[in-house]
């Protein structure tokens, strides 16, 4: 409850400042909110023809070990921390269709030294399924699909570098998602965005060698199955005036277990099922119905068998 009431309490802070024109049609509509966020959960649109969206991330990882069952952190120092540049790039294609290119960049510093790669890439596509009607707002909805293309090194590492000089992840991944969300305009500039996403992703099959990021040794050799990963992401979003929002993630990752086949002394893989339980609050300003940034932080305060950390996140969005 005392993280619902800090979120909504700038509300009452803001709520007497007016409507801007500028969130106003020539019948007197609204036609806000102008939004950048969230940080995690998909956008429930898909870019119109003849448009684009490029938003930047940068995102600032330390690693601070791992959940083991029932939520139990066990510190590990030796894993590298990260600074990821990811850009997600959206061209709108058809009046329902839009097209999405990930590209993935790394740069990583640990006890065993400093490295610098391009991670996996993903291509997608996603379709809009439900539109929302322009004067009453209303719900929206799309459904997409993407493709990971193996790019980054994954295995032969150095065991000085303790997954250091690791980029990628080896295989071949399809993510299906769906995505949905409403505006609800509270009084003046002041606007309540919900938005619910639920995802599966199904790994690729992949053949390992000697130290890989998902463990093994120098005698390693053979297959893994990775199993398949269901990720529910719920967000909100709440305007405080046409250039300041505030923005919360809160998602799910349920993940199977993993299979290795073939020759190995170190472990490989995780045969456990796994879940990690995270929130990403943030901070938005738009400077304008084109153009705004997003500043939060990544963490998750509950996990079974995956990696704990903390993520600064920076992002900005552009559309044009």
């Amino acid at each position: 409850m005392r993280f619902i009431l800090i979120f909504l309490f700038p509300l009452l802070l803001f709520a007497e400042t007016g409507i801007s024109s500028d969130l106003v049609e020539e019948k007197g509509g609204p036609i806000g909110p102008w939004l950048t966020g969230p940080l995690l959960t998909p956008s429930a649109y898909t870019m119109p023809p003849g448009h684009y969206n490029i938003e930047p991330y940068v995102v600032c990882t330390q690693s601070l070990g791992t959940f083991r069952s029932r939520g139990h952190l066990q510190k590990d120092s030796s894993v590298p921390d990260s600074i990821n540049t990811i850009i997600l790039a959206f061209i709108g294609l058809t009046e329902n269709i839009d097209l999405s290119l990930y590209p993935f960049f790394t740069y990583k510093n640990g006890p065993g030294g400093d490295a610098l790669g391009m991670g996996d890439l993903a291509i997608g596509t996603s379709y809009q399924l439900i539109k929302e009607d322009p004067r009453y707002h209303g719900m929206t909805c799309r459904v997409g699909v993407s493709q990971v293309f193996p790019c980054g090194k994954f295995q032969n590492l150095d065991p000085i570098m303790f997954g250091g000089d690791s980029f990628g992840l080896g295989g071949w991944s399809t993510r299906l998602y769906i995505a949905a969300s409403n505006i609800f305009h509270l009084r003046k500039e002041n606007f309540f965005v919900p938005v619910a996403s639920v995802a599966t992703i199904f790994y690729s099959p992949i053949d390992v060698n000697g130290h890989n990021v998902f463990g093994g040794d120098a005698t390693t050799k053979g297959s893994l199955n990775r199993g398949v990963s269901v990720i529910v992401d719920i967000a909100f979003e709440l305007t405080l005036s046409l250039h300041w929002a505030l923005a919360l993630d809160i998602e799910s990752v349920y993940t199977t277990g993993s299979t290795f086949t073939g020759q190995t002394e170190t472990p490989v893989g995780n045969p456990n099922n796994s879940y990690l339980f995270s929130l990403a609050p943030a901070i938005e300003y738009n400077f304008n119905k084109n153009v705004g940034a997003i500043f939060g932080v990544w963490f998750p305060p509950y996990g079974s068998n995956a990696e704990d950390f903390t993520s600064i996140i920076f992002a900005l969005n552009v559309y044009w």
